[in-house]
């Protein structure tokens, strides 16, 4: 019993480590239209910086702030670049060239061993669940994964800055005619979600290491939390995050031949049933 609970914790966690990514990349694909593929980048540097700053400084907590901060900086830079363009097409082979551009100076400066962002002293250590020992920091990913939750969702549901983002991504044109900045809002929660990214890179690089290619398997990840979830929807991406975490679990124990196929059987399944995502407004 004590090892199921356990691989429900650790399916639990890791959803809500895709949580952070995937919000983020749900409310551009929903404001921009636009498929973002530097969001495993902001992932991939934000997770090197927080272990170059933890190794400087000591402190877990200025790591993440610096890796949240930066990749703030870097989403305002992307998204300045992406403006410089027209079109869809133009747009995701900017951003698919970044990817490759980011991954080999990250090659370059860091070098390719898998390294992994040291914890915090204060959980370090497991905790007693009342029979198991269980680690204390994939608890507190959970539990501050909810806050954020909470808190994202009480933004966008209960504030007037949600109100117009809910705007935008319901429909862009009507937004417009009401007299919303489509383009400053876009620019808004691009930078935000690149904020989350990074603070999943800092989060993420203590519980499952950062090495070459993790950018493009987070990413991977991310899309299908937004397919399964639906654009533009947070309450759609913690389920669909907390649904791919608990398959990935459960899929490695049980059926480990199949490994990551899964998850992308879910996602299909959510296509055929639902096109639009479990939340996701129907066209």
């Amino acid at each position: 019993m004590n090892y199921w609970l356990s691989q429900v914790l650790n399916g639990v966690s890791f959803g809500m480590l895709l949580f952070f990514l995937a919000a983020g990349l749900t409310l551009t694909l929903g404001v921009m239209r636009v498929t973002n593929l530097t969001h495993g980048s902001f992932y991939l540097v934000g997770a090197y910086l927080a272990l170059d700053v933890v190794h400087a400084t000591g402190s877990f907590v200025a790591a993440s702030v610096v890796a949240t901060a930066a990749m703030a900086v870097f989403g305002l830079v992307v998204f300045g670049l992406l403006r410089l363009v027209r079109g869809d097409l133009r747009e995701t082979l900017l951003t698919f060239g970044l990817v490759f551009i980011v991954a080999d100076l990250s090659l370059l400066w860091w070098g390719g061993n898998p390294m992994a962002v040291p914890k915090p002293a204060l959980l370090s250590r497991p905790v007693d669940l009342g029979g198991f020992r269980y680690p204390s920091y994939r608890l507190f990913i959970i539990a501050f994964g909810a806050l954020v939750s909470g808190v994202l969702e009480f933004l966008q549901r209960r504030t007037l800055i949600g109100a117009m983002v809910r705007a935008v991504v319901d429909d862009v044109e009507m937004a417009g005619g009401i007299g919303l900045n489509a383009r400053v809002i876009g620019g808004a929660t691009f930078v935000t979600g690149a904020a989350l990214a990074g603070l999943s890179g800092a989060l993420g690089g203590a519980m499952i290491g950062v090495f070459p290619g993790a950018d493009i398997q987070v990413l991977l990840l991310a899309l299908v939390v937004v397919i399964i979830g639906g654009m533009g929807s947070l309450t759609g991406s913690l389920v669909g995050a907390l649904a791919v975490g608990l398959l990935d679990t459960f899929g490695r124990v049980l059926l480990p031949e199949l490994g990551a196929s899964l998850i992308f059987l879910l996602m299909l399944a959510t296509l055929l049933i639902r096109p639009s995502g479990l939340f996701g407004r129907r066209a």
